[in-house]
């Protein structure tokens, strides 16, 4: 009986770890999948700006309908400048981007369309990066997790 409950409590710590390490593989996605959404919009920005000519607050009107945008956060911003490059982002790659959008509200069409340009060939090489920690993460994240909560378990032995 006593082996059954030490064998019922390790399942249970290596459990709760498996878990625990899902979650932290689970929220890296979610990091990818920010800096992904964030790359599409740019994408979208720069089709609108070159074969549409909208203006910027119309674009960021028309984007915000589409729910792939939704966790961006398009409602509240009528302006390039305002938008917010998401957080799994390097801060000086955010930085950046931010100075970029906000120079690219008073740019003419085609240095527009170069800017966003740039910027989305940035987006892309940060979201490869992110993308490749995702995966590392999914796969190690909760086998790593398991193997610790078994290894408490057995040191609680």
């Amino acid at each position: 009986m006593t082996a059954a409950v030490y064998l019922a409590g390790i399942c249970l710590l290596a459990g709760c770890g498996a878990g625990a390490g899902w979650l932290l593989a689970r929220r890296s996605r979610e990091q990818w999948r920010q800096a992904h959404a964030f790359g599409r919009l740019l994408e979208y920005l720069q089709a609108a700006v070159r074969y549409r000519t909208l203006t910027g607050g119309e674009v960021l009107d028309k984007a915000a309908a589409y729910p792939e945008f939704a966790r961006l956060g398009l409602e509240h911003c009528p302006r390039f400048g305002m938008l917010r490059p998401p957080d799994a982002f390097d801060p000086a790659l955010r930085q950046e981007l931010s100075a970029d959008l906000e120079a690219l509200e008073g740019a003419p069409r085609d240095s527009a369309c170069a800017m966003l340009a740039r910027m989305l060939a940035l987006c892309r090489r940060q979201e490869t990066e992110l993308r490749k920690a995702a995966d590392a993460a999914a796969r190690l994240y909760p086998r790593l997790g398991g193997c610790i909560g078994a290894m408490a378990a057995i040191l609680l032995l």
